[in-house]
């Protein structure tokens, strides 16, 4: 099933896609760039970014795609993919800490182990956001960026739309020049000055 984010991050239906033989081919009849959202069943949803006229290529294994699918296209989907590849480094620090956790839960040592592994998960959360803010200021313009800002580790978002507000000021300055009557872009300016 392919879907497409739209204004306030509502997830509107575009249409179903047949895999024949372990294989797709689809045609997006959009106008403007958009992202989107493919469903391939309960446990995997992939992203990417397309443009008019954009000849996408996914790959990956079938039994593991949310890890290992790829998309060859266009910069923008090859960027979105190198902040999810990243974020999945971090899910994985996390389930190691975790089972680490799980080792010392009933030992002496459990507050040093879990002060420890706090203190880990804080570094790393602050690394991973600071990697999120240089990529969003290395590739202002770009839709990108709006993924980058929104993405979450679990249910935890990086960004604070708030305390935040001054980079979402700068995504929103740079898609203006690019991106000037995408709904993405106006959607963000009606939330910047509804926030005023």
């Amino acid at each position: 099933m392919l879907s497409k984010i739209a204004e306030a991050n509502d997830v509107v239906f575009v249409d179903t896609i047949l895999l024949l033989n372990g294989r797709f081919s689809h045609a997006i009849t959009e106008d403007e760039t958009g992202i989107y959202l493919l469903k391939y069943d309960d446990n995997t949803l992939l992203s990417f970014i397309a443009h008019n006229g954009d000849k996408l290529v996914f790959s990956g294994d079938a039994q593991d795609l949310n890890r290992t699918y790829d998309v060859q296209g266009n910069e923008e989907t090859c960027l979105f993919l190198e902040t999810w590849h990243k974020l999945n480094q971090f899910k994985d620090k996390t389930k190691e800490w975790a089972a680490i956790y799980k080792r010392h839960k009933y030992e002496d040592n459990f507050e040093k182990v879990t002060a420890h592994l706090d203190s880990l998960y804080n570094q790393e959360f602050n690394a991973h956001k600071e990697y999120l803010t240089q990529f969003i200021r290395e590739n202002k313009g770009k839709l990108v960026i709006l993924t980058a800002f929104h993405q979450k580790l679990g249910y935890i978002a990086f960004f604070d739309r708030q305390k935040d507000r001054d980079l979402l000021q700068e995504i929103y300055d740079g898609l203006s020049q690019t991106y000037p009557n995408s709904i993405y872009t106006t959607g963000l300016r009606e939330e910047l000055e509804r926030e005023n």
